[in-house]
C-alpha cells in the first residue's frame, strides 16, 4: 500500500470530479492528492486511516478530507475473500478550493466555507442530524448535473460549514506536519505491513528493517511523522478490528481478543480500555443499545 499521488482527471464541463464507485471492496491505496474530497460510504464496513487517525466505517460514515492530507478506505479482509458475495459502494466528490473561480473564495459569504477547507487538513467527519442532510444531498449529487450539481454542491459545503455536528479526525498539530513524497512512501509501507499483520507479533526489527532504518531511528520517525508510537497505533488497529468483531456478536471476547492479535486476555481488556475508554462488554452493550433504540424510534 506505497502511498501515491494521485491525479485526478475532471472533464472540461465540471468544476469538480464526481464518481460513484461500486465493487467487492475497496481497493485504493494509502494515497494523497492536490484536490479536497467528501466521502460517503453507502456500503461496505472496514478501517477508516486519514491522516494519524484510525477508526472503523460503516455505512453512512461520511468525511472530508483536506488537500494533500493522506488517507485510505480499507475492506475488512472478509469482503476480499472469494465466494463472499459482498458489495463495498463509496460516493466521492473532489475538487480545489477555487473549483468555483478563483475570486469566489474570496466573497465575505465563503468566509465559513474558507474555514472548513482549511479545517479539513485534519479530516472532519459528521454525525447526526447534518450527517442525513449531507448523505441525502450527496445521493441527489449523482444524478443531478449542470446548474444543479453546482448547487448541490455549494449547499453540502454551507451544510458542513455551519454545523456543530462534527468531530475532527486527525490530531491538532497533524495539518502543520505536512511530510514529503519520500516520508509518505516509508509510511504507506509501515500502514500496509500493519493492515496485513496486526493478527501476529509485530517486532521493531522486522518493520524498521522495510524501511531501512534502525529500530530506534525508526521510532523516531514514526512518532514524528505520526504524532503517536508505533506500539500505538499498532494497538489502534488491532482495537479497531476488536470493535467491529465485538459489534458483529459472532465471537466470544476471548475469541476476539486472539482474532485481533492480542495473546492475553487482561492486555487485550487494559488497551480496549485505554482507546475506547470502556470495557469490550461495555462497548458491545452500548452499541446494541443504541442500536435498539434506534429500532423502537423508527417504528
Amino acid at each position: 500500500m506505497n502511498p501515491i499521488l494521485e491525479k485526478i482527471t475532471q472533464s472540461e464541463n465540471q468544476s469538480f470530479f464526481f464518481r460513484n464507485l461500486e465493487q467487492p471492496y475497496f481497493t485504493s491505496p494509502w494515497h494523497f492528492h492536490p484536490e479536497i474530497e467528501i466521502i460517503l460510504i453507502v456500503k461496505g464496513y472496514g478501517t477508516r486511516y486519514v491522516g494519524d487517525s484510525v477508526k472503523n466505517f460503516y455505512p453512512g460514515d461520511l468525511v472530508i478530507i483536506g488537500s494533500k492530507t493522506p488517507h485510505v478506505w480499507s475492506s475488512s479482509p472478509e469482503f476480499s475473500k472469494s465466494g463472499k458475495d459482498m458489495t463495498s459502494q463509496a460516493i466521492f466528490v473532489q475538487f480545489k478550493d477555487n473549483f468555483c473561480g478563483s475570486g469566489f473564495s474570496d466573497i465575505p459569504e465563503m468566509t465559513l466555507v474558507n474555514n472548513l477547507l482549511h479545517e479539513s487538513l485534519r479530516g472532519i467527519e459528521f454525525y447526526g442530524e447534518t450527517r442525513k442532510k449531507l448523505e441525502k444531498y450527496m445521493l441527489d449529487l449523482s444524478s443531478a448535473s449542470g446548474m444543479k450539481s453546482l448547487v448541490l454542491m455549494l449547499s453540502i459545503l454551507e451544510i458542513m460549514s455551519a454545523t456543530k455536528e462534527f468531530h475532527y479526525l486527525s490530531s491538532p498539530n497533524y495539518k502543520v506536519r505536512r511530510i514529503n513524497t519520500l516520508d509518505e512512501r516509508r509510511m504507506g509501507i509501515i500502514y500496509d505491513f500493519v493492515l496485513t499483520h496486526y493478527q501476529q507479533e509485530i517486532s521493531l526489527d522486522e518493520i524498521s528493517s522495510l524501511i531501512n532504518l534502525t529500530p530506534p531511528s525508526f521510532c523516531r520517525f514514526f512518532k514524528q511523522r505520526s504524532n503517536k508510537t508505533f506500539s500505538t497505533f499498532v494497538n489502534e488497529v488491532r482495537i479497531g478490528n476488536a470493535s467491529k468483531l465485538l459489534i458483529e456478536n459472532k465471537l466470544s471476547i476471548s475469541q476476539i481478543c486472539y482474532e485481533s492479535g492480542y495473546n492475553h486476555l487482561s492486555n487485550f481488556n487494559r488497551q480496549f480500555r485505554r482507546i475506547k475508554k470502556m470495557t469490550p462488554s461495555e462497548y458491545q452493550r452500548k452499541y446494541w443499545n443504541q442500536n435498539l433504540d434506534q429500532i423502537n424510534i423508527n417504528r
